[in-house]
Protein backbone atom coordinates (compact mmCIF):
# COMPACT_ATOMS: atom_id res chain seq x y z
CA UNK A 1 0.00 0.00 0.00
CA UNK A 2 2.25 2.07 -1.37
CA UNK A 3 4.55 1.06 1.15
CA UNK A 4 8.55 2.13 0.71
CA UNK A 5 11.86 0.38 2.30
CA UNK A 6 13.18 1.51 5.57
CA UNK A 7 17.11 2.38 4.61
CA UNK A 8 18.47 4.64 7.26
CA UNK A 9 17.15 7.41 9.44
CA UNK A 10 14.48 9.29 8.25
CA UNK A 11 12.44 12.45 8.76
CA UNK A 12 8.16 12.25 8.09
CA UNK A 13 6.47 15.29 8.53
CA UNK A 14 2.66 15.77 8.80
CA UNK A 15 1.06 19.29 7.63
CA UNK A 16 -2.79 19.99 8.14
CA UNK A 17 -4.64 23.04 8.79
CA UNK A 18 -3.94 23.10 11.99
CA UNK A 19 -0.56 21.55 12.80
CA UNK A 20 2.77 20.32 12.11
CA UNK A 21 4.15 17.09 12.97
CA UNK A 22 7.51 16.15 12.37
CA UNK A 23 9.09 12.59 13.73
CA UNK A 24 12.96 11.38 13.08
CA UNK A 25 12.48 7.66 13.24
CA UNK A 26 15.07 4.44 12.23
CA UNK A 27 13.77 1.26 11.14
CA UNK A 28 15.76 -2.38 11.92
CA UNK A 29 15.25 -5.98 12.63
CA UNK A 30 14.07 -4.23 16.29
CA UNK A 31 11.33 -2.69 14.86
CA UNK A 32 10.80 1.37 14.33
CA UNK A 33 12.92 3.87 16.88
CA UNK A 34 11.82 7.30 17.66
CA UNK A 35 15.09 9.10 17.78
CA UNK A 36 13.09 12.63 17.99
CA UNK A 37 9.19 14.58 17.55
CA UNK A 38 7.70 17.29 17.54
CA UNK A 39 4.10 19.23 16.96
CA UNK A 40 3.41 22.76 16.00
CA UNK A 41 0.12 24.46 16.24
CA UNK A 42 -0.70 26.77 12.99
CA UNK A 43 -2.72 29.53 13.00
CA UNK A 44 -5.48 29.51 11.41
CA UNK A 45 -5.46 30.52 7.51
CA UNK A 46 -1.50 29.45 7.19
CA UNK A 47 -2.08 26.59 5.42
CA UNK A 48 -5.40 24.98 3.82
CA UNK A 49 -6.47 21.39 2.98
CA UNK A 50 -7.82 21.91 -0.47
CA UNK A 51 -7.86 19.82 -3.68
CA UNK A 52 -7.90 22.60 -6.23
CA UNK A 53 -6.45 25.55 -5.19
CA UNK A 54 -3.17 26.58 -3.60
CA UNK A 55 -3.08 25.49 0.23
CA UNK A 56 0.16 27.77 2.07
CA UNK A 57 -1.01 31.32 2.24
CA UNK A 58 1.23 32.43 4.40
CA UNK A 59 4.53 31.06 2.99
CA UNK A 60 7.64 33.26 4.43
CA UNK A 61 5.61 32.90 8.36
CA UNK A 62 4.70 28.96 7.32
CA UNK A 63 8.51 28.25 6.41
CA UNK A 64 9.89 30.35 9.49
CA UNK A 65 7.65 28.01 11.98
CA UNK A 66 9.09 24.72 9.90
CA UNK A 67 12.69 25.83 9.86
CA UNK A 68 12.53 26.10 13.77
CA UNK A 69 10.89 23.17 14.36
CA UNK A 70 13.72 21.57 12.20
CA UNK A 71 16.31 23.45 14.48
CA UNK A 72 15.35 22.16 17.40
CA UNK A 73 13.95 18.57 16.79
CA UNK A 74 15.72 17.22 13.85
CA UNK A 75 19.38 15.48 14.68
CA UNK A 76 22.38 15.69 12.36
CA UNK A 77 21.62 16.64 9.12
CA UNK A 78 19.06 14.17 7.87
CA UNK A 79 17.32 16.06 4.62
CA UNK A 80 15.49 13.00 2.72
CA UNK A 81 11.94 13.66 4.07
CA UNK A 82 8.62 11.93 3.40
CA UNK A 83 5.63 14.36 3.34
CA UNK A 84 2.22 13.06 4.90
CA UNK A 85 -0.84 15.87 3.81
CA UNK A 86 -4.17 15.61 4.43
CA UNK A 87 -6.78 13.26 2.70
CA UNK A 88 -8.62 15.96 1.04
CA UNK A 89 -6.02 17.48 -0.69
CA UNK A 90 -5.91 14.35 -3.20
CA UNK A 91 -8.70 12.12 -5.07
CA UNK A 92 -8.56 8.38 -4.10
CA UNK A 93 -10.08 5.41 -5.78
CA UNK A 94 -9.79 1.78 -5.58
CA UNK A 95 -10.60 0.64 -9.50
CA UNK A 96 -11.41 -3.06 -10.50
CA UNK A 97 -9.60 -4.70 -13.31
CA UNK A 98 -9.71 -7.72 -15.24
CA UNK A 99 -6.84 -7.41 -16.53
CA UNK A 100 -3.95 -4.09 -16.76
CA UNK A 101 -1.73 -3.81 -20.25
CA UNK A 102 1.84 -4.48 -19.50
CA UNK A 103 3.44 -1.57 -20.66
CA UNK A 104 3.16 1.06 -17.77
CA UNK A 105 2.19 4.30 -20.45
CA UNK A 106 -0.72 1.74 -21.19
CA UNK A 107 -1.17 1.24 -17.44
CA UNK A 108 -1.66 4.70 -16.31
CA UNK A 109 -3.63 6.01 -19.26
CA UNK A 110 -6.41 3.24 -18.82
CA UNK A 111 -6.29 4.17 -15.07
CA UNK A 112 -6.77 7.89 -15.62
CA UNK A 113 -9.34 7.13 -18.30
CA UNK A 114 -11.09 5.57 -15.55
CA UNK A 115 -11.06 7.75 -12.78
CA UNK A 116 -11.86 10.39 -15.63
CA UNK A 117 -15.20 8.24 -16.58
CA UNK A 118 -15.94 7.79 -13.23
CA UNK A 119 -14.66 10.72 -11.28
CA UNK A 120 -16.78 13.91 -9.97
CA UNK A 121 -13.61 16.18 -9.70
CA UNK A 122 -11.31 17.98 -12.49
CA UNK A 123 -8.12 15.55 -13.47
CA UNK A 124 -6.65 18.44 -15.47
CA UNK A 125 -3.71 19.17 -14.11
CA UNK A 126 -3.72 16.51 -11.91
CA UNK A 127 -0.23 14.23 -11.19
CA UNK A 128 -1.65 10.05 -10.56
CA UNK A 129 0.32 7.48 -8.33
CA UNK A 130 -1.10 4.43 -8.09
CA UNK A 131 -0.67 1.07 -6.66
CA UNK A 132 -1.44 -2.83 -8.09
CA UNK A 133 -2.99 -5.53 -6.11
CA UNK A 134 -3.94 -8.75 -7.27
CA UNK A 135 -7.17 -10.05 -5.52
CA UNK A 136 -7.84 -13.71 -3.63
CA UNK A 137 -10.98 -14.15 -6.15
CA UNK A 138 -9.62 -13.38 -9.30
CA UNK A 139 -8.77 -9.79 -11.30
CA UNK A 140 -6.90 -6.76 -9.88
CA UNK A 141 -7.58 -3.60 -7.57
CA UNK A 142 -5.54 -0.46 -8.44
CA UNK A 143 -5.76 1.94 -5.24
CA UNK A 144 -5.33 5.19 -7.59
CA UNK A 145 -4.11 8.70 -5.99
CA UNK A 146 -4.58 12.02 -7.31
CA UNK A 147 -3.36 15.82 -6.80
CA UNK A 148 -3.51 19.02 -8.15
CA UNK A 149 0.50 19.37 -9.42
CA UNK A 150 0.56 23.22 -8.53
CA UNK A 151 -0.90 22.34 -4.64
CA UNK A 152 1.93 19.79 -4.18
CA UNK A 153 4.70 21.66 -5.80
CA UNK A 154 4.06 24.22 -3.20
CA UNK A 155 5.19 21.92 -0.42
CA UNK A 156 7.96 20.62 -2.20
CA UNK A 157 9.24 23.75 -3.10
CA UNK A 158 8.97 25.21 0.71
CA UNK A 159 11.31 21.96 1.78
CA UNK A 160 13.57 22.13 -1.06
CA UNK A 161 14.09 25.89 0.05
CA UNK A 162 14.99 24.69 3.66
CA UNK A 163 17.64 22.45 2.23
CA UNK A 164 15.66 19.60 2.46
CA UNK A 165 14.52 16.61 -0.11
CA UNK A 166 11.40 15.68 -0.69
CA UNK A 167 11.47 12.13 -1.36
CA UNK A 168 7.86 11.09 -0.97
CA UNK A 169 4.97 13.05 -0.96
CA UNK A 170 1.90 10.94 0.25
CA UNK A 171 -1.93 10.79 1.69
CA UNK A 172 -1.99 11.23 5.76
CA UNK A 173 -4.33 7.73 6.06
CA UNK A 174 -2.02 5.86 4.34
CA UNK A 175 1.11 6.95 6.11
CA UNK A 176 -1.42 5.86 8.83
CA UNK A 177 -2.07 2.32 7.87
CA UNK A 178 1.37 1.53 6.78
CA UNK A 179 2.44 2.45 10.56
CA UNK A 180 0.45 -0.16 11.85
CA UNK A 181 0.20 -2.71 8.66
CA UNK A 182 2.64 -5.30 10.59
CA UNK A 183 0.46 -5.28 13.96
CA UNK A 184 -2.79 -5.30 11.76
CA UNK A 185 -1.62 -7.46 9.20
CA UNK A 186 -1.08 -10.21 12.38
CA UNK A 187 -4.36 -9.65 14.38
CA UNK A 188 -6.54 -10.74 10.92
CA UNK A 189 -6.29 -11.51 7.39
CA UNK A 190 -9.00 -8.88 6.55
CA UNK A 191 -9.04 -5.44 8.49
CA UNK A 192 -10.39 -2.13 8.89
CA UNK A 193 -8.74 1.23 9.76
CA UNK A 194 -11.19 4.47 9.95
CA UNK A 195 -8.44 7.60 10.95
CA UNK A 196 -10.69 10.36 12.22
CA UNK A 197 -10.37 13.81 12.49
CA UNK A 198 -12.53 17.02 13.24
CA UNK A 199 -14.21 17.54 10.29
CA UNK A 200 -13.49 14.67 8.14
CA UNK A 201 -13.13 11.20 8.28
CA UNK A 202 -11.09 7.97 6.24
CA UNK A 203 -12.19 4.13 6.05
CA UNK A 204 -9.35 1.78 5.09
CA UNK A 205 -9.90 -2.06 4.47
CA UNK A 206 -7.51 -4.52 4.08
CA UNK A 207 -7.63 -7.73 2.71
CA UNK A 208 -4.20 -9.96 2.83
CA UNK A 209 -2.55 -6.96 3.62
CA UNK A 210 -3.48 -5.17 0.62
CA UNK A 211 -5.78 -2.41 -0.21
CA UNK A 212 -9.48 -3.25 -1.27
CA UNK A 213 -11.98 -0.01 0.49
CA UNK A 214 -11.19 3.58 0.65
CA UNK A 215 -13.58 5.96 1.61
CA UNK A 216 -12.76 9.67 2.44
CA UNK A 217 -16.10 12.17 3.54
CA UNK A 218 -15.81 15.52 4.88
CA UNK A 219 -18.21 16.08 7.94
CA UNK A 220 -18.67 19.92 8.45
CA UNK A 221 -21.22 21.73 10.48
CA UNK A 222 -23.27 21.42 13.35
CA UNK A 223 -22.10 20.60 16.95
CA UNK A 224 -19.76 18.70 18.81
CA UNK A 225 -22.40 15.89 19.75
CA UNK A 226 -24.02 15.89 16.29
CA UNK A 227 -20.82 15.89 14.25
CA UNK A 228 -19.59 12.80 16.40
CA UNK A 229 -22.89 11.02 15.81
CA UNK A 230 -22.59 11.62 12.47
CA UNK A 231 -19.17 10.86 12.37
CA UNK A 232 -20.40 7.03 13.76
CA UNK A 233 -23.11 7.09 11.41
CA UNK A 234 -21.22 7.49 8.77
CA UNK A 235 -18.21 5.08 9.73
CA UNK A 236 -20.97 2.34 10.14
CA UNK A 237 -22.24 3.08 6.64
CA UNK A 238 -18.95 2.91 5.29
CA UNK A 239 -18.05 -0.54 6.47
CA UNK A 240 -22.01 -1.62 5.41
CA UNK A 241 -21.36 -0.95 1.98
CA UNK A 242 -17.63 -2.72 1.79
CA UNK A 243 -18.91 -6.16 3.14
CA UNK A 244 -21.94 -5.91 1.04
CA UNK A 245 -19.79 -5.36 -2.28
CA UNK A 246 -20.86 -7.39 -5.21
CA UNK A 247 -17.97 -10.14 -5.20
CA UNK A 248 -17.74 -14.22 -4.98
CA UNK A 249 -16.40 -14.30 -1.85
CA UNK A 250 -17.62 -12.17 0.93
CA UNK A 251 -14.83 -11.09 3.31
CA UNK A 252 -14.86 -11.73 7.30
CA UNK A 253 -14.82 -8.49 8.72
CA UNK A 254 -14.89 -8.24 12.81
CA UNK A 255 -13.32 -5.91 13.91
CA UNK A 256 -12.60 -1.83 13.38
CA UNK A 257 -9.51 0.14 14.69
CA UNK A 258 -9.25 3.68 15.23
CA UNK A 259 -6.93 6.24 14.67
CA UNK A 260 -6.38 10.11 14.48
CA UNK A 261 -7.55 12.84 17.01
CA UNK A 262 -7.01 11.70 20.16
CA UNK A 263 -9.68 14.12 21.96
CA UNK A 264 -12.54 11.98 19.51
CA UNK A 265 -11.36 8.40 19.79
CA UNK A 266 -12.94 7.51 23.04
CA UNK A 267 -16.08 9.06 22.61
CA UNK A 268 -16.03 7.68 18.50
CA UNK A 269 -15.04 3.87 19.83
CA UNK A 270 -17.64 4.36 22.78
CA UNK A 271 -20.67 4.64 20.19
CA UNK A 272 -19.00 2.52 17.72
CA UNK A 273 -19.27 -0.38 20.11
CA UNK A 274 -22.84 0.33 21.29
CA UNK A 275 -23.85 0.18 17.97
CA UNK A 276 -22.21 -2.22 15.86
CA UNK A 277 -21.20 -5.86 16.70
CA UNK A 278 -17.49 -5.36 15.68
CA UNK A 279 -14.76 -4.95 17.99
CA UNK A 280 -13.45 -1.82 18.35
CA UNK A 281 -9.72 -0.91 19.41
CA UNK A 282 -7.69 2.61 19.17
CA UNK A 283 -4.48 2.43 17.55
CA UNK A 284 -1.67 3.49 20.23
CA UNK A 285 1.91 3.75 18.44
CA UNK A 286 3.42 3.12 21.37
CA UNK A 287 2.33 -0.16 20.44
CA UNK A 288 4.89 -0.97 17.58
CA UNK A 289 7.66 1.57 18.77
CA UNK A 290 10.65 0.12 19.76
CA UNK A 291 12.68 2.49 22.56
CA UNK A 292 15.99 1.38 21.95
CA UNK A 293 16.40 0.76 25.77
CA UNK A 294 15.51 4.67 26.29
CA UNK A 295 12.33 6.27 27.23
CA UNK A 296 9.94 7.10 24.03
CA UNK A 297 9.91 10.85 23.32
CA UNK A 298 7.51 13.19 24.78
CA UNK A 299 4.55 12.69 21.96
CA UNK A 300 5.73 9.73 20.40
CA UNK A 301 2.99 7.86 21.69
CA UNK A 302 -0.03 9.91 20.69
CA UNK A 303 -2.33 8.68 18.07
CA UNK A 304 -2.21 11.89 16.53
CA UNK A 305 1.85 11.02 15.35
CA UNK A 306 1.03 7.92 13.80
CA UNK A 307 1.24 9.69 10.13
CA UNK A 308 4.19 11.36 10.52
CA UNK A 309 5.74 8.10 11.99
CA UNK A 310 4.59 6.21 9.11
CA UNK A 311 5.83 8.46 6.96
CA UNK A 312 9.45 8.63 8.54
CA UNK A 313 9.76 5.13 8.89
CA UNK A 314 8.64 4.76 5.06
CA UNK A 315 12.26 6.14 4.18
Amino acid sequence: MLRFPARRPGLGLEITSSALRLATVSVGSAGTTVIAVNTVNLPAGMVGENYSSPNISDHQGFSALLRESLDTTVPGKIRRTAVSLPDGIFRVQALDFDELPSRAADRERLIRWRLEKAATFDLAGAVLQYQISRRQDRGITVLACAAKRDVIAQYETLLTDLGLEPWAVGVSSFYTVNFYHAALSRAAATVAVAVVARDSFTVVVMEQGQPRFYRFKELKGGSASEARVRLVREIDDSLHFYTHMDRSQQPELGSLSLAGDPALLDAVARELRSQTSLAVEILSPSTVLSSGGEALPDLAGSPAMAAALGAGSSL
